[in-house]
């Protein structure tokens, strides 16, 4: 799940030479299977051209892209992750297991050297080294297990230092007991506390049960935004007794948010129409998800996470067809049709839920996609010095004419700076889309949107990216 593409605007503040923004994603890669066989496809986005079969994977796969390279889970009866890399022509580069029975979930990528693999056979969550295959521990869930002894780890997201894993907490594999997102420090490899003012060692306890969809991301708010998680909480299958569960990780530029909760259902089961499939935010009032009716029929929704209200239906083939959708950064749905009557993968512009492509043909039918974007729904972890996001300290400050600031991006990537007033309002956007890796040159004249000088007092320019967020003060003067 991933954020909107945005332009970058031409604003007589940045001292750079700005264009229009194209996108970072160049490819989509798609996974295909008819559950006998498993392959890997790509997806030209500039012109949609589909080249079917450049890898073999197992036919029951997930896929995760980090750094240039494409983590493969290879699940039921496979147990193991599998690297692809593209620039050597889609060779396998490393195949390693994750212990026999283990039936992998997922994986999230702290650093090139260092991921975390969830398991649904066993309550240990799995740290290796991506890099050659090795075990570097394991991380014991069993404190937040259902009666069977074991809590199911599923989906995983990295937000900053923090890993978020749900716990399906299944009895073969109906659901058992509430869903849980258990938080880790990736640093220290330990529990974090969710809520440091409540005695005990905290987790995210969700509105509802089998937490089964991946977690999509949106920033919302500001100068520091916080950062929504959206699961989807499945219940019983056929049953509308579960929704789209909103995780709030509160904004913050330094450090660790003190406390993270869940505030309920930010949609119903009841008001999308069906169980929760899959999610992708693509704004505070304009997002998408995947559902199934109780014929399990499913069908592609628009939704507003700010009132929890159905906007609409793009695409409803029937049957249970659709398995997974993605935003890349061009602004584009990319929908999986996985039927064997009519597969291939759809396109949608994301906003106004207009139809641009489809079906292209993927060879055996689609069920997952990512793109070679860097990725905001499995991102870095705490990155080493030299490779952080970060906003030099304004010059001068206090600042009577104008202040001047450096925005450095370890790579090459979408970012947004944009100064705030003390009470969070907007007042000035400086720059706002991808921007190259290095030193950005920025300067605010003390003026607001229109042209106008502010009034004197305390300002935030405060840069976003999908990862992180890191803001400044500027004290204005007469």
């Amino acid at each position: 799940m991933r954020t909107p593409g945005i332009a970058i605007a031409a604003l007589a503040c940045l001292l750079v030479t700005a264009g229009p923004a194209r996108g970072l994603a160049t490819k989509g890669f798609v996974l295909t299977t008819d559950y006998a066989s498993g392959t890997l496809g790509v997806v030209d986005l500039a012109s949609r051209a589909v080249t079917p079969d450049v890898a073999d994977v197992s036919p029951d796969p997930v896929e995760r892209w980090f750094r240039g390279l494409l983590y493969v889970v290879n699940r039921l009866g496979y147990d193991n992750v599998q690297v692809i890399d593209p620039a050597q022509g889609y060779q396998t580069v490393r195949q390693f297991s994750v212990g026999n029975g283990t039936n992998p979930q997922d994986i999230a990528l702290a650093a090139p050297t260092k991921a975390y693999v969830s398991r649904l056979g066993t309550p240990d969550l799995l740290i290796v080294n991506p890099a050659t295959g090795a075990s570097l521990g394991t991380i014991s869930l069993a404190p937040w297990a259902d009666g069977d002894g074991n809590p199911e780890a599923a989906h995983m997201t990295i937000v900053g230092r923090l890993l978020f894993v749900a716990l399906e907490r299944l009895a073969n594999f109906a659901p058992a007991d509430t869903g849980l997102v258990v938080v880790i420090d990736t640093q220290a490899d330990t529990v974090f506390d969710a809520d440091p003012s409540t005695p005990g060692k905290q987790v995210v306890r969700l509105p509802g049960k089998n937490p089964h969809t991946a977690f999509a991301r949106l920033l919302v708010g500001a100068p520091f935004p916080d950062t929504h998680l959206y699961i989807g909480c499945v219940g019983a299958w056929g049953a509308l007794d579960g929704g789209v569960a909103d995780i709030v990780v509160p904004g913050f530029s330094h450090g660790q948010p003190a406390a993270i909760t869940c505030g309920g259902y930010a949609i119903t089961e009841a008001a999308l129409g069906g169980d929760v499939v899959d999610v992708d935010a693509w704004g505070p009032t304009h997002s998408y998800a995947i559902v199934s009716d109780a014929s399990y029929n499913t069908s592609l929704v628009s939704w507003n996470p700010s009132s929890g209200v159905k906007l609409g239906t793009l695409y409803a083939p029937g049957g249970y067809s659709l398995t997974d959708a993605a935003l890349d950064d061009r602004g584009e749905l990319y929908v999986c049709n996985s039927s064997f009557t009519a597969p291939g993968l759809h396109v949608f512009r994301a906003g106004t839920d207009t139809r641009l492509a489809g079906p292209l043909d993927t060879g055996l039918p689609p069920v997952q996609i990512v793109f070679d974007e860097y990725d905001g729904s499995v991102a870095v972890g705490d990155p080493q010095p030299g490779e952080r996001l970060a906003l030099s300290p304004p010059a001068p400050n206090p600042a009577r004419v104008a202040a001047r600031l450096t925005l450095s991006l370890p790579e090459r990537g979408r970012a947004r700076v944009e100064v705030f007033d003390a009470a969070g309002r907007s007042v000035r956007l400086l720059a706002d889309g991808v921007l190259p890796a290095g030193g950005t040159a920025l300067v605010w004249d003390l003026a607001d949107a229109g042209g106008r000088a502010v009034r004197p007092g305390l300002y935030f320019v405060t840069a976003v990216t999908a990862v992180a967020t890191v803001s400044r003060r500027v004290a204005v003067l007469n």
